[in-house]
C-alpha cells in the first residue's frame, strides 16, 4: 500500500507553533516542487502462518500492489508440490476476495538453486495453468515472457526487474497519483513521526489538536483525512464504536503483535513459561491454548496493560473473539482460532448446505459463525444453556433454548454444513445462520464472500436449490407458518451488539 507525497525534512511539529508550522508546509511544497517524482511506498509483510490467516483480513485493503512470494523449488519436489498448490491458491484467493482489481506479482525464489531454464518453464506452466481466467489481475513479467519473476535474494538475480516492474505499476496506479491538500501531507508526516519517539498509536483528540496547526479545523476533514490515510495502509483507524473510533495506530505492526500474542501457534512460538508461573497465569495460559478461553488477567498480561480494552473491543467487533458466559461468575473470552481437537463423533440431522466452492471459504468464516453464535447466547443470562462442544471444524451450540445449531467446516469441499435436529427450527437455522454469514461478509470481508444454499429434502434425501425450494415452499424449511422466520435480518450498517439482539 502506498501513497504519493514528497516530504521536506521537518521538525516535529509538537514543537512548533502555528506559524511555524504553516511555515514548514510550504518548505514541504517547495521539495515537492523539487522532487515531484518521489514515491513513498509501505511496506507489509503478512505471517505465513495458517493460524494468522484469520486476522489477515483485517490488513487486506483494495489499494496497493501485491506480491505473492513462493519458494520455486517446492513446485519442483513431487512431495512438496501439493501444499504449495494450496498455499498460492489460498493466497490468490484471499486477494481476489478483498482486492479484486489490484495489480498482483507473484515472485519465485532461489533461483539458483533451479537447474536450467527447463525447469524455469515448469514453473511457469504450473502458475499459467493456476492462475488463467480466474485470476487476471496477475502482472505479466513482460521482460522474460513469464507469468511470475524469477529471484534469488542471495545473489539478487532478478530483484532489478521485480523492483522496477513494482515502481512502474504503482506510478500507473491512479489512487497514487491522487491530490490532497498540503495541510494533510504534513499532517501525515507530523503523525508519523511520532513513531520516533516510541508511538504506536495516538488518541483522536491528540490528532484533532495536532491537526489545527497545520490549518485543519473541521473534524470532517480530519476524518477524512484519517479515511485516506488508513486506505493507504499509512495507519489503522477503525471507527465502528467509540472505543476504537479514539485510537489512531500509526504503528500498524504494533497492532499485527498485539494480536499475534493471543492467536498463535503455541507450539512454534510459547510464552516464556517462567513468566507465566511469576505472573500466577499457568491455568490460564492452558486453558487459552488448550480450550481457546482466555481470561481478562490473561490478556492484561500478553498486552502488558497496554490499551486491553481497545485490543478487546477490536477483537470482538472483528469477530475474532466472543464473551464466554458458562463458567459461572468467571469472565472468559472464545478465542475460536485456537480451537485445535478434531471431531471424532457421527454428525447427524436434516443438512442446510453453504457452498463457497465455486469461489471461495476463506479461513476465518467459520471461527467467526461460532463468535457470532456463542456471542447471541449472553442474551439468554436469565436462562440455563448448555455449554457450546466447540472443536476445529466443528460445533454444537445451544444458540437460544431449544434451538441446537451443529456446524461443520468442510475444508476440502469448501463449504459450511449446518445439521437440523429438530425440523420445527429449520427455517430459523436457515435464516440465523445465512444473516450471520451476510453480517460478517459486510462487517469483515469487503462484502467479496459468495455462496450458493442447498436443502435436503427430507422425503427424498436430495440437494434443492435456495431460490427453488424457497418458490416450491420446501418443507420443513419453507412454509406459511414460518414465513416471518425466513425474513432477512438486516446485516449491513448494523452495530454487532444490536445484530445479535435482534437475530
Amino acid at each position: 500500500n502506498m501513497l504519493l507525497s514528497a516530504r521536506a525534512d521537518h521538525e516535529d511539529v509538537d514543537d512548533l507553533d502555528h506559524e511555524k508550522a504553516i511555515k514548514n508546509m510550504g518548505n514541504m511544497l517547495l521539495s515537492a516542487r523539487v522532487d515531484k517524482d518521489a514515491l513513498n511506498l509501505s511496506l507489509w509483510d503478512f505471517g505465513g502462518q495458517t493460524v494468522f490467516y484469520s486476522m489477515h483480513h483485517l490488513f487486506l485493503t483494495k489499494s496497493g500492489v501485491y506480491v505473492l512470494v513462493f519458494d520455486m523449488r517446492e513446485i519442483l519436489e513431487i512431495e512438496a508440490k501439493a501444499e504449495a498448490t494450496q498455499y498460492i491458491l489460498f493466497w490468490l484467493r484471499s486477494i481476489r476476495l478483498h482486492a479484486p482489481m489490484t495489480p498482483l506479482l507473484m515472485v519465485g525464489t532461489f533461483l539458483d538453486d533451479i537447474h536450467g531454464g527447463g525447469d524455469i518453464q515448469i514453473v511457469d506452466g504450473f502458475l499459467k495453468d493456476l492462475t488463467k481466467a480466474s485470476f487476471p489481475q496477475v502482472i505479466q513479467n513482460t521482460n522474460e515472457g513469464l507469468n511470475f519473476f524469477p529471484i534469488d535474494n542471495k545473489s539478487s538475480k532478478g530483484v532489478l526487474v521485480l523492483r522496477h516492474t513494482i515502481e512502474r505499476i504503482a506510478r500507473n496506479d491512479e489512487d497514487v497519483c491522487q491530490e490532497v491538500p498540503i495541510r494533510w501531507v504534513g499532517m501525515l508526516d507530523s503523525l508519523l513521526s511520532k513513531r520516533k519517539s516510541g508511538y504506536s498509536y495516538l488518541t483522536l483528540a491528540d490528532v484533532r489538536k495536532h491537526s489545527k496547526r497545520f490549518g485543519i479545523q473541521s473534524v470532517s476533514e480530519v476524518d477524512e483525512a484519517l479515511s485516506l490515510f488508513h486506505e493507504r495502509g499509512m495507519i489503522i483507524h477503525l471507527t465502528s464504536t467509540e472505543v476504537l473510533r479514539n485510537i489512531i495506530v500509526i504503528k500498524p505492526q504494533w497492532l499485527i503483535h498485539a494480536l499475534s500474542k493471543i492467536i498463535r501457534d503455541d507450539d512454534l512460538h510459547a510464552y516464556d513459561e517462567n513468566e507465566i508461573k511469576i505472573a500466577g497465569l499457568e491455568e490460564d495460559y492452558r486453558r487459552t491454548f488448550d480450550k481457546a478461553l482466555a481470561s481478562r488477567d490473561f490478556f492484561e498480561f500478553a498486552w502488558n496493560n497496554e490499551q486491553v480494552d481497545f485490543l478487546l473491543d477490536l477483537m470482538q467487533r472483528t469477530m475474532l473473539l466472543s464473551g464466554w458466559g458458562f463458567n459461572n461468575n468467571e469472565k472468559y473470552y472464545l478465542v475460536p482460532s485456537l480451537l485445535k481437537t478434531s471431531f471424532e463423533g457421527e454428525m447427524s440431522g436434516l443438512q442446510c448446505i453453504f457452498d463457497f466452492s465455486s469461489s471461495f471459504l476463506p479461513t476465518g468464516v467459520f471461527q467467526r459463525l461460532i463468535c457470532l453464535s456463542v456471542g447471541h447466547t449472553a442474551n439468554y443470562k436469565a436462562q440455563v444453556l448448555q455449554p457450546p462442544e466447540l472443536y476445529q471444524s466443528y460445533a454444537s451450540i445451544e444458540f437460544e433454548p431449544g434451538l441446537i445449531l451443529k456446524l461443520h467446516e468442510d475444508i476440502e469441499l469448501q463449504r459450511i454444513i449446518v445439521f437440523v435436529l429438530d425440523i420445527e427450527y429449520a427455517a430459523k437455522t436457515y435464516s440465523v445462520i445465512n444473516s450471520m454469514l451476510r453480517k460478517l461478509n459486510y462487517d469483515v470481508m469487503g462484502t467479496g464472500l459468495l455462496w450458493s444454499t442447498l436443502l435436503e429434502d427430507p422425503s427424498s434425501g436430495q440437494f434443492i436449490e435456495l431460490s427453488k425450494a424457497r418458490s416450491e415452499k420446501l418443507e420443513p424449511w419453507f412454509n406459511e407458518r414460518n414465513e416471518e422466520q425466513v425474513s432477512k435480518l438486516k446485516a449491513e450498517n448494523v452495530d454487532l451488539a444490536s445484530f445479535l439482539s435482534e437475530i
